[in-house]
């Protein structure tokens, strides 16, 4: 049931996988897992971040919570990068996490559909806000926007590359 609302929020949350696309292009693994800030964020830690924050929100608005017995432990993982992943196997498991998501906004019939979220995570996200379809959409384009900043910044670091650089030379 995609509608024009529908199709904007999934517009604006690709922006936002593709300038981490643009972050990430060019850069050798090494580059990629390094930490060249004070933060001890990694252009490659914040991919996974990202991705597990889409796949427990999917799973959420499908009505799968198994993954919030232990948020806590699960968003620590969730920044982990194992030894044999590389750029290539994260961008491919976020572009199949896009599609998904994609997915599931898009048979969403009601953006204001009550979502159930455990207390455990509530506490993380709560707004004031019932948590709807609607805003757990918007939460992801908060999440993207504000670490595709910090995925600017780690980038300039590393090579002193720049988004308005990087995005013509992806284009």
């Amino acid at each position: 049931m995609s509608t024009p609302e529908h199709d904007l929020l999934l517009k604006l949350l690709s922006n936002q996988f593709d300038a981490l696309r643009n972050a990430l292009s060019g850069l050798t693994e090494d580059q990629a897992r390094s930490a060249p800030s004070a933060s001890s964020m990694s252009l490659a830690s914040l991919v996974n971040h990202l991705v597990d924050g889409l796949t427990a929100t999917d799973g959420r608005i499908r009505g799968d919570n198994t993954r919030d017995a232990d948020p806590v432990a699960a968003w620590q993982a969730g920044w982990r990068v194992e030894e044999s992943e590389t750029v290539a196997d994260q961008l491919a498991r976020l572009d199949a996490e896009a599609e998904r998501f994609a997915a599931t906004v898009r048979t969403e019939a009601d953006l204001g559909r009550v979502v159930e979220i455990s207390p455990d995570v509530a506490q993380w996200l709560d707004q004031g806000e019932p948590f709807t379809v609607r805003f757990l959409i918007l939460h992801q384009i908060e999440e993207w926007a504000r670490h595709a900043g910090h995925a600017d910044i780690i980038r300039e670091s590393i090579d002193g590359a720049t988004v308005d650089v990087l995005a013509q030379r992806v284009s």
